[in-house]
């Protein structure tokens, strides 16, 4: 024990010339986890960019963390990524980060920013297979990965419109071959978020206008997006490093709307046979669609109004027959948002 003073006075001490010497900023030594590994909820396309954007223009850096970022396979494989302590932190859809947290009381995941503040599930289907009304899946063949979020999230949706699910068979596939099997006739409609599906539907070769979209928020399932989640253990162990992952995220949550392109431009850097035209428009839907509500213009990104997420959390409650409750301060935190000045997002630029 008489030993532990000098030991410490000298870590600080060496700790303090790293910083002087620029060899380590200040905030790396007011994190706690300095190196975090991250999960996003799909593959490297533009509704997912402002994660590697933050990590190649040194937001995280700045903020003292070195982040991996990973792609993702889907909403619920992202969470098991977080749940297994795989990763620190993952991108998921809310529906299934809520679905998680009933149904497994003493291992619930947080919410620490909510990016999407309008709902991307929909079922997608070609118009000449008749369908134009959510009872028309009845008898059809639908596919998505099995981690999916429109896929997990399908039972709700299903039970909102009255749908027999027993009526409804599925096929998985690799989230890479989702799309070309629509178009090619193998699977009758595919779930997903519509910012994803559309856009790659449009890369292979089918139209939007030949297209059937089935939003779930636009048949009776309001909810939010996509949100980063950590595990409630990580979060109380670690606020100082949540609070810095999460002012980095937001910084480039702006960065994306201000100049799109370097989006794209991170993008690249990741996976160098992205389609730049695509994914710019995919940008632009992800914008407009999902991102630049009246609320986020008003109050700023992951501005969560309690009594919006309740009605998120009955609906998966009474669709899948949980036995549990959860309340939105259970879910979610404001605990580490920046200021609302600095949520506010830019105008954006095409």
């Amino acid at each position: 024990m008489k030993n532990s003073a000098p030991f410490f006075h000298s870590r600080r001490a060496l700790l303090g010339l790293a910083i002087a010497a620029g060899l380590m900023s200040p905030a790396w030594a007011q994190v706690e986890k300095p190196a975090l590994k991250f999960s996003m909820g799909w593959l490297f396309q533009a509704t997912q960019a402002q994660f590697p954007l933050a990590a190649e223009k040194g937001y995280f850096k700045a903020e003292g963390l070195d982040v991996t970022v990973d792609r993702g396979s889907g909403s619920a494989t992202s969470v098991q990524r977080v749940v297994s302590g795989t990763y620190d932190f993952s991108y998921a859809d809310v529906g299934t980060i809520i679905k998680w947290n009933l149904e497994n009381p003493g291992r619930e995941l947080t919410m620490v920013y909510v990016a999407e503040d309008a709902c991307p599930l929909a079922a997608i289907a070609l118009k000449k297979t008749g369908i134009t009304r959510p009872k028309d899946l009845e008898g059809k063949r639908l596919g998505a990965p099995t981690f999916d979020g429109g896929r997990q999230m399908f039972p709700v949706f299903a039970k909102i419109n009255g749908l027999d699910s027993s009526k409804i068979s599925w096929m998985s596939m690799d989230a890479n071959l989702r799309e070309q099997m629509l178009a090619k006739g193998e699977v009758d409609v595919i779930t997903g978020f519509v910012t994803s599906a559309v856009p790659s539907l449009g890369a292979a070769g089918v139209k939007p206008a030949d297209l059937t979209v089935l939003r779930y928020d636009a048949n009776g399932l309001d909810c939010y997006g996509n949100a980063v989640v950590a595990t409630r253990e990580f979060v109380e162990k670690n606020p100082r490093t949540t609070a810095a992952f999460v002012k980095a995220v937001n910084r480039g949550m702006k960065e994306l709307i201000a100049a799109p392109r370097s989006g794209i431009d991170a993008l690249r850097v990741r996976d160098p046979l992205i389609n730049v035209e695509v994914e710019t428009g995919r940008m632009s839907l992800y914008a407009r669609e999902l991102l630049l509500t009246q609320n986020v213009k008003d109050n700023g990104f992951s501005s969560v109004s309690p009594a919006r997420l309740q009605k998120s959390i009955d609906a998966v409650i009474e669709a899948f027959g949980i036995k549990g409750s959860a309340t939105p301060a259970s879910l979610y935190t404001e605990r580490f948002l920046p200021p609302k000045a600095e949520r506010i997002p830019p105008a954006w630029r095409e």
